[in-house]
């Protein structure tokens, strides 16, 4: 069996951090094989989460344009690093919600600089890429997905098996925990890949596991 797991994340956000770190956690703790990826989700409800967390007026209308635009480009940067592959582009995210999250670190071009240096980035094909209409691209790209899937909150996160199914698993609030139980217990024993099942099934086929911690 092959998962494909999606975890829908708020870049700026704490909670997300830790959804992330669950599942770099099920990556090694799974005798399966998982491929994963962080799929930065943008609307409302992230700018509102984002200026909560960080303790920002929500009624400022100019800082709530501010978080909008930073959000928006943090989530470039990220689609421009995953142009050089998923796990750069990975680390490159972790890296930077560190810095952001638990060190407080200002978001400016220094940062991305050396986030990028140490993620072994190529620095000139990242500046050019996270201005670029391909990153802008990829950005719609998943909120499409978000939308066609029905997912609004971050956090959440869509599982499928790879091998031969006609539907996938939604988990609101995912955490560890969580998802190794429904592997346990053979709910994650049929679905298909999620552009396929995004392109066959509208409204999607989502079973969704409630977290009961």
């Amino acid at each position: 069996m092959t998962l494909e797991l999606h975890l829908f994340v708020n870049p700026l956000g704490m909670r997300c951090l830790r959804c992330e770190k669950d599942v770099l956690k099920i990556d090694r703790d799974l005798n399966t094989k998982i491929s994963y990826q962080f799929v930065p989700l943008f609307n409302m409800k992230t700018i509102d989460n984002t200026l909560k967390y960080y303790h920002l007026n929500p009624h400022d209308l100019a800082i709530r344009q501010q978080v909008s635009k930073t959000l928006n480009q943090v989530i470039l940067d990220y689609k421009a690093a995953l142009f050089q592959g998923r796990k750069r582009g990975r680390h490159y995210l972790l890296q930077l919600q560190s810095a952001l999250i638990n060190q407080g670190l200002d978001y400016n071009d220094e940062l991305i600089n050396k986030i990028a240096h140490d993620s072994h980035l190529d620095l000139e094909m990242f500046f050019e890429d996270r201005q670029s209409q391909l990153a802008k691209q990829a950005f719609r790209q998943d909120q499409k997905i978000a939308s066609d899937l029905g997912v609004s909150e971050t956090a959440t996160a869509v599982v499928f098996n790879t091998e031969d199914s006609d539907y996938g698993l939604m988990i609101p609030n995912f955490d560890y925990n969580t998802l190794i139980n429904a592997f346990k217990s053979g709910k994650l024993a049929r679905p298909t890949s999620l552009d396929e099942f995004v392109n066959q099934y509208r409204p999607p086929k989502l079973q969704i596991i409630q977290n009961n911690n």
